[in-house]
């Protein structure tokens, strides 16, 4: 008997999710570390006068101001992402979010990081928009950070496209020791795991699943997003299982997301799984979705 109660498939509010945005932070237990290092060092330079001259404390004077620029750096990019995420999360309705848009430019532009913030407004309301923005970002000249983050948003588009060939590229480009934000490391896993799992490397996808666990309260924002891709390398590894419990559990946590599973260019069977899965639920079996070309 189908379930007499119907629930939504809207997606969630964008306000919701803009609020749910990690801040960036300044990592002061870390600014302290390397201040006590830079310490001994000095110390230790001084106390080695005698053996070699003056040498070693003009060379841990050169380290020192080599740490000072990269902690301005660091600041003042901090200091930027903070900012411009305040712009973003001001988008709460579509007054908000006109306004925001505007803030943060029109065109191209040189300015990685807005175009970024630009590219995620967009994307719940006009993605092909919001992806060619991704796409016209020069990489070479944004900061690390931003540039994986920028991978890992068109990794998404091009997963949920199936172009998983392009997402594969992009995915194998992105490094996870550059993110210092756990949140966003779990997204890039998440991401990553899928590209993995879709090109032949489920094994690969499987141990970094393992190591940003759906199940693990930290990463409850990304929760949907380690789901789908566990989904995918379940199914590649045979589990099907587990794969039929990991979408189950999608469908509680984010059900437009099982339904996205029924679109052209996903295998068979997993199509057959998500319908089944959402007719299980009470979800209303006739969806349209919209994806880019």
């Amino acid at each position: 008997m189908p379930n007499p109660k119907k629930r939504s498939l809207a997606p969630k509010d964008p306000a919701e999710a803009l609020a749910q945005i990690e801040t960036p932070q300044i990592k002061w237990t870390v600014i302290a570390q390397i201040a006590g290092a830079l310490a001994v060092l000095w110390v230790t330079a001084f106390m080695a006068v005698p053996w070699i001259s003056y040498v070693g404390v003009a060379i841990v004077g050169a380290i020192t101001l080599a740490a000072i620029g990269f902690g301005v750096y660091v600041w003042r990019l901090t200091a930027r992402q903070r900012s411009i995420l305040q712009i973003m999360k001001s988008a709460t309705d579509e007054e908000g979010r006109k306004k925001a848009l505007a803030e943060l430019g029109e065109g191209s532009g040189s300015d990685a990081m807005k175009q970024l913030a630009k590219a995620q407004l967009l994307a719940a309301t006009d993605p092909n928009e919001s992806q060619k923005v991704l796409e016209g970002i020069d990489l070479k000249k944004a900061p690390m950070v931003v540039q994986d983050e920028v991978r890992a948003q068109l990794t998404l588009m091009y997963l949920r496209n199936s172009r998983v060939r392009e997402a594969r590229a992009l995915a194998d480009e992105i490094r996870l020791d550059r993110q210092p934000q756990p949140k966003s490391k779990a997204f890039y896993a998440a991401v990553m795991a899928e590209a993995f799992a879709r090109t032949g490397k489920a094994e690969e996808a499987k141990k970094l699943l393992d190591t940003y666990s759906a199940d693990d309260p930290a990463f409850v924002e990304v929760r949907a997003m380690l789901l789908r891709a566990l989904v995918f390398t379940c199914f590649q590894l045979k589990k099907r299982g587990l794969a039929k419990k990991a979408m189950e559990t999608l469908a509680d946590v984010e059900p437009g997301m099982v339904a996205a599973f029924t679109l052209k260019g996903t295998p068979p069977e997993i199509i057959a799984l998500a319908r089944q899965t959402l007719a299980q639920s009470g979800f209303a079996p006739k969806m349209k979705i919209k994806r880019s070309p």
